[in-house]
């Protein structure tokens, strides 16, 4: 009797130890995701830096134009073309930044799969927090994303019209006054996209402290 029940023990010890170390595995599948995830987020942040570069060296062309004389004329419209062609830049760097947040999007999906089979109660809780301020964050990003993009197109109005050998000031005024306006919604998406990045941060790190290797 007490060697079948010793024996009973094991079996269920052993159960159970297996059962351990799957949800250790479980973790660190989940882990493993995130880390990947924060690497395929720091080329996104990059994206956003070149982008915040080309901004800087397109307003110095800008704010060239009108130091120039109402004579020089070729100067005027040198600008204007340099600030077309870095707009032109910063447009294809928008459009890739873009594919990178939504390229993470694919492994958040990837991510919320894992972390369903996790039986820690927990911790599966708190990945799914990070899941779900992930997706508000692209959200939000979608909407700064299209009211920047419209921002470009009256930013590039406002270089055609400077670059014409007489220029419209009462055009050219107009025209700023619609891209002032649109850029008043993309400081705030801007600023709210930036808290969403610091509370996925914030989470990130509570969950590497809590159930990293």
């Amino acid at each position: 009797m007490y060697k079948k029940f010793n024996s009973l023990f094991l079996v269920i010890l052993f159960i159970l130890c297996s059962g351990c170390t799957s949800q250790a595995k479980q973790k660190n599948l989940v882990i493993n995701q995130l880390a990947e995830i924060a690497k395929m987020e720091q080329k996104f942040q990059k994206a956003g830096e070149r982008i915040q570069k080309l901004e800087i060296k397109e307003l110095e062309y800008y704010e060239k134009i009108y130091l120039y004389k109402i004579s020089e004329v070729n100067k005027r419209q040198e600008s204007a073309k340099q600030a077309i062609n870095l707009l032109n830049e910063r447009k294809e760097r928008v459009n890739e930044e873009s594919k990178l947040i939504h390229d993470i999007d694919i492994k958040i999906k990837e991510l919320q799969t894992i972390n369903i089979e996790t039986k820690d109660e927990q911790f599966r809780n708190e990945v799914n927090n990070f899941i779900k301020t992930w997706r508000e964050r692209t959200e939000l990003y979608d909407k700064l994303n299209s009211k920047y993009k419209d921002a470009m197109e009256t930013d590039l109005s406002i270089y055609n019209l400077l670059s014409q050998k007489k220029v419209d000031l009462k055009n050219v005024k107009s025209e700023t006054k619609d891209t002032n306006h649109i850029y008043k919604d993309v400081i705030k998406y801007n600023d709210q996209l930036n808290l969403y990045t610091q509370k996925l941060n914030n989470l990130q790190k509570d969950i590497y402290e809590k159930y990293g290797k």
